[in-house]
């Protein structure tokens, strides 16, 4: 299941898993950063992430 470009449509960005994974091999993983973000960002930017995983579930098999 492809999240990063729906993701980024909507504003929301992240690291896919298997590059902090030295043998790539968890391709269900993804890394999120809150660095920059205010923390009343925060709450809505996963939700949008929920929101496309449960929009993505419906239609394919997940990972």
């Amino acid at each position: 299941m492809e999240l990063l470009p729906p993701a980024v449509d909507r504003g929301v960005a992240f690291v896919p898993g298997p590059a902090f994974d030295a043998d790539a091999a968890d391709v269900c993983a993804l890394r999120l950063s809150s660095v920059t973000a205010l923390v009343e960002q925060i709450d809505p930017r996963i939700a949008t992430l929920a929101a496309i995983l449960r929009e993505n579930l419906a239609r394919t098999t997940p990972c």
